[in-house]
């Protein structure tokens, strides 16, 4: 019984301490590697949080815009398909 847990403590311990090797083997891959994934985060988080308030500030649609909206959607469900790939593309 002593055995196994001085084999899950080994084993614990030497999970831990793989990211610990790696960072000392590897320092500026690391370094890299964080700094993206924070940068990602920081992105991700900003966008997130400017995206709620801009809709929050963004004023309603005026008379005009949702007027041409409504056109635009009847006009390219009018239009054949191969005729709009075309001024798609």
């Amino acid at each position: 019984m002593a055995s196994h847990q001085i084999n899950r403590m080994q084993t614990s311990g030497s999970i831990l301490s793989a990211p610990a090797n790696a960072v000392q083997e590897y320092p500026i891959s690391t370094a890299l590697l964080v700094f993206g994934a924070g940068l990602g985060l920081g992105i991700l988080a900003s966008y997130t949080l400017c995206d709620s308030l801009m809709r929050a500030v963004q004023p309603p649609p005026t008379m005009t815009e949702r007027l041409s909206r409504q056109l635009y959607d009847v006009l390219s469900q009018a239009v054949p398909e191969s005729v709009s790939r075309r001024f798609a593309a």
